[in-house]
């Protein structure tokens, strides 16, 4: 469930858990989860916007790259993961495409340079969302592929993930 980031000096620790379906309030479920994660950097997006845990990991790295060098397209790190996650430099559009959803399962990506906070954040994840033990929900299937491909204007399906970590690290400020 988490792991470490060893490339460079400031060591970070991050999370990527597949979740069961957010009953109801899923902005709200954000908030309460950064209110009792204080030293965690957490998005949460809808598991139908993950082609697999590469991909997920592949967003988190993309959007750190861009606060360490100061080009992020967002104000807040978290909302950058969620734009690079959507392939947009539109939030409105990024919120459509990859926010979580309601009744949906979802993916929590997170990072903290703080290890006990990640265990911690992993913790109240299984007590509070219930976690997606084999990460079913971001598995990339056929049917993900298809609909990813398709909404992202990919034709080679065959690199999708290659094509969407791309999309994702070319976006630039307007």
């Amino acid at each position: 469930m988490a792991a470490d980031d060893n490339n460079n000096d400031n060591a970070v620790v991050f999370l990527i858990a597949a979740i069961r379906p957010v009953k109801a309030g899923a902005g709200k479920f954000i908030d309460r989860m950064r209110a009792q994660n204080p030293n965690v950097h957490v998005q949460a997006v809808d598991a139908q916007a993950v082609f697999g845990r590469d991909h997920a990991e592949g967003v988190l790295h993309i959007a750190l790259e861009a606060y360490r060098r100061g080009v992020m397209i967002a104000g807040k790190v978290e909302t950058e993961i969620l734009l690079r996650a959507a392939c947009t430099d539109q939030i409105a559009d990024a919120l459509k495409k990859a926010g979580l959803k309601d009744g949906r399962p979802g993916c929590v990506i997170a990072f903290s340079d703080d290890k006990k906070a990640i265990e911690e954040l992993g913790s109240y994840l299984e007590k509070v969302a219930g976690l997606d033990d084999d990460d079913g929900a971001i598995l990339p299937t056929p049917e993900k592929r298809k609909k990813l491909a398709k909404e992202h204007g990919i034709k080679n399906e065959g690199r999708l993930l290659e094509s969407l970590l791309e999309k994702a690290a070319i976006l630039v400020k307007g």
